[in-house]
């Protein structure tokens, strides 16, 4: 079972893209050359390059009853979520479980993915629009800058064209995405408070580690910077889930799937 949702603001079209891009290129390359091992498409973040890899180990065949893409799945203060939205979410928690081992299709898993994917598609909702009512905003010039990086992913624009179509997202629908996510990123720099991670919590889960390894575990000192970068990341995300809880509480949210 996926562990509570790890709540991560991320351009879910954009995902699908670049996973597509990656597949094609997989493609070509079984095509030109015996050789098993192909280069994938490199993303324009790290959260997007996790969603793209996530995205090629989805079943064959997904069980998973999608809405049109048209439809709307929720009303989340007056804004509509379309289904090609949910659907790209839970593509993606789908793909999680079937890279873990685990069969999504089964009912408990289904339903797991349904209850996740709608919490992320408000999450993210809720939280932009606390962002764009508290005045952030993305800059064009970053915005341009990271449509020239995605559009650098593929071999042509007509590839690029395909792995859109494939998502059912337009590239203007690609551009507001990306500007979405600097304004979550500005939101979470200013917004999002969280404590430090102290020495003793470092030290802490190392020991535990010592504890539970059936190797020898490196040094403190090397796996030191990993593990204080994990446990930052840990508050940063309960802090975040509080501010959704919070939002959420306030606004008027009408699921319609």
């Amino acid at each position: 079972m996926i562990k509570k949702m790890t709540f991560v603001f991320a351009p879910f079209a954009l995902a699908l893209v670049l996973g597509a891009c990656s597949d094609n290129e997989e493609s070509t390359a079984n095509e030109e050359a015996a050789a098993p091992e192909t280069e994938q498409a490199e993303g324009t973040e790290e959260n997007t390059e996790e969603a793209a890899g996530s995205e090629e180990a989805a079943p064959a065949e997904s069980a998973l009853e999608l809405p049109e893409e048209d439809a709307v799945v929720a009303v989340v203060n007056g804004e509509e979520i379309q289904g090609k939205v949910y659907n790209s979410v839970a593509r993606q928690f789908e793909s999680t479980l079937a890279s873990q081992g685990q069969d999504p299709s089964t009912e408990e898993n289904l339903q797991l993915i349904e209850d996740e994917a709608m919490s992320v598609v408000i999450g993210n909702a809720v939280l932009l629009q606390d962002a764009k009512d508290k005045g952030h905003e993305a800059d064009d010039a970053v915005v341009e800058e990271r449509m020239e990086e995605l559009k650098a992913n593929f071999e042509d624009e007509e590839a690029m064209n395909e792995a859109l179509a494939e998502t059912g997202f337009t590239l203007e629908e690609m551009e507001e995405q990306l500007r979405e996510q600097l304004v979550y990123e500005s939101y979470m720099e200013e917004e999002i408070d969280s404590p430090e991670v102290t020495d003793e919590e470092v030290q802490a889960a190392y020991d535990q580690f010592v504890e539970s390894s059936e190797e020898e575990a490196p040094a403190f000192e090397e796996m030191e910077p990993t593990i204080r970068q994990s446990l930052q990341e840990q508050k940063d995300q309960e802090a975040t889930f509080a501010r959704v809880e919070e939002l959420r509480e306030e606004a008027e949210v009408e699921v319609k799937l």
